[in-house]
This record gives structure tokens, C-alpha cells and sequence, in this order.
């Protein structure tokens, strides 16, 4: 059966370790998340569950065949009860390892699986930002919290859910991220947050609210938080699925390259 890990840093454990995995970053103990393996001390198997994305990821690949049965158990007996305890009645998860995908996937063949291609991009170079548009872009720095903690903005949530879920505190995310804002008054409209960490390779998580979209925010934001990466010798990494077009036009608009795609799966529990 497997185990929950309360203080989260596997790092040394490159065999459940993928460069090119957000989720990776939640293993070494970079940036929060839950993290469930099949041995505390030598794991070969891990169940990664990352706030932001919403969604699951196992990783590593076991010699063992038995540790597939164990983890089988532990979905269908625990964890499944446990999201649908909390209104949760889809299992969303990809896998990284293909051999351990064909386990799974075989083990969960009577579901009525869905699935679509995940799209990764990198970027390795800044642009020129066009510092003379129609928005108020800012980055959050101490200064911004401030004023955010002090009531300036009447939405706070739409960024500090993101900052605190993925980093646990400020201090944290200040240390390990970037982020910037677009605001206008007391609103903000606009986020994008590295909402994790593995390495010098930093995720983006990118919203603009519905009434400011298609007016090329999302862009602006982007070339802002690019540049920021590139000074601090990071490297962009944007995930997208195939269905989210609006996502793919604007990474491949900002010059992001597609590196890798696999699938994301998900069934009814």
C-alpha cells in the first residue's frame, strides 16, 4: 500500500525524478504538493498530486510487478473513496514511464477511459517586450504583496491562491519564482505564475479574466515573465492540451518550441 510523504524532498531518488515533469518539482521538495510512495526509504513508485493542475501524475517504474498491484489496491480502496468523499468523480493523471503507462492502463481497461495529447513548450531566449501597450503590467515583488495584503485590490484571490498553493508561503515563492500581474485600478486582470520548480526549469500557469481576453494580454504578460527567466538563467516551461487552442496560440506566438507531447488521461470513479 502506498504512503503518504509528509516532508517532501525525494531528491536524491532520480529513479521517480523526470527533467521535463512539473511534478518532479513536488518529488524534490521544490514547490507543494501531495506525494504517495510505494517505500519511504528506496520508492520506485510515486503518486504526484500538484494543487494548480488539478490533476495526477505516477511516476517511476517498477520491476516489481507486485508494487502495481499494491498501487491499484490503494486507488480503488483509498484514494478513489477519499476524492469522491470531496465531490472530485474523475481520476485525472498522466504517466511518465511508457512501461508503467502500459500497466495502468491495461489494470483500468473496463473504465470508460478518455484522453487527449499534452502539449510541452520551452523557451530559451527573451524577446524584445513591448513596454508600450494598454496595460499596467506589474511584477509581484514584496511591494505588490503589501498591497495586496492591505485590501488594494479587490480580487486578491485570483493571484494568491496560485502563490500560496503551489509555494506554501511568500518567502518561499519569492526565493524560487516569478509572476507578474495585469491590474487596472483596484482589479487584477491578468496573472502568470511559475507555479513550480524543478531545477532551473519553471512552469507557467497563465489566466486573464474573460472580459480581457483576445486583446493580446496574455502575450504581454508572457514576454514579461520570459524576460524575468532569462535574467535569473531560467528556463519558461508552458503545458497546454490539445483541446485548450487559445493556450497553443499564444505559447507558439511567444516563440515557445514543442519539445515533447504525451497523453493526459481521465475516467469517472
Amino acid at each position: 500500500m502506498l504512503k503518504k510523504v509528509d516532508s517532501t524532498d525525494l531528491s536524491k531518488h532520480t529513479n521517480i525524478l523526470y527533467s521535463d515533469s512539473p511534478y518532479s518539482g513536488i518529488v524534490a521538495g521544490e514547490c507543494k504538493g501531495d506525494v504517495w510512495v510505494d517505500n519511504i526509504v528506496n520508492p520506485t513508485l510515486a503518486l504526484v498530486y500538484s494543487f494548480t493542475v488539478g490533476g495526477f501524475s505516477i511516476m517511476g517504474s517498477p520491476n516489481d510487478f507486485s508494487v502495481y498491484d499494491d498501487f491499484i489496491e490503494f486507488l480503488r480502496g483509498k484514494l478513489f473513496p477519499e476524492l469522491k468523499s470531496k465531490g472530485v468523480n474523475y481520476f485525472e493523471f498522466s504517466v511518465e514511464s511508457k512501461s508503467t503507462e502500459d500497466y495502468i492502463l491495461k489494470q483500468f481497461s473496463d473504465e470508460n477511459m478518455n484522453h487527449e495529447e499534452e502539449y510541452f513548450y520551452r523557451k530559451y531566449d527573451a524577446d524584445v517586450v513591448q513596454d508600450k501597450n494598454d496595460f499596467n503590467i506589474v511584477q509581484v515583488d514584496q511591494e505588490f504583496i503589501s498591497l495586496l495584503q492591505n485590501g488594494k485590490y479587490y480580487n486578491p484571490e485570483f493571484l494568491k491562491e496560485r502563490l500560496l498553493q503551489s509555494w506554501g508561503s511568500y518567502e518561499e515563492f519569492f526565493a524560487k519564482s516569478v509572476a507578474y500581474v495585469a491590474t487596472i485600478e483596484t482589479s487584477i486582470i491578468g496573472v502568470i505564475v511559475g507555479t513550480a520548480r524543478y531545477q532551473d526549469i519553471i512552469l507557467i500557469d497563465i489566466e486573464t479574466r474573460v472580459e480581457h481576453r483576445k486583446k493580446g494580454l496574455a502575450y504581454i504578460l508572457t514576454q514579461y515573465f520570459v524576460k524575468e527567466c532569462i535574467q535569473r538563467s531560467l528556463v519558461a516551461q508552458w503545458n497546454c492540451v490539445d483541446s485548450n487552442i487559445a493556450s497553443r496560440k499564444t505559447v507558439e506566438k511567444a516563440g515557445f518550441k514543442l519539445f515533447k507531447k504525451k497523453p493526459y488521461y481521465w475516467f469517472k470513479i
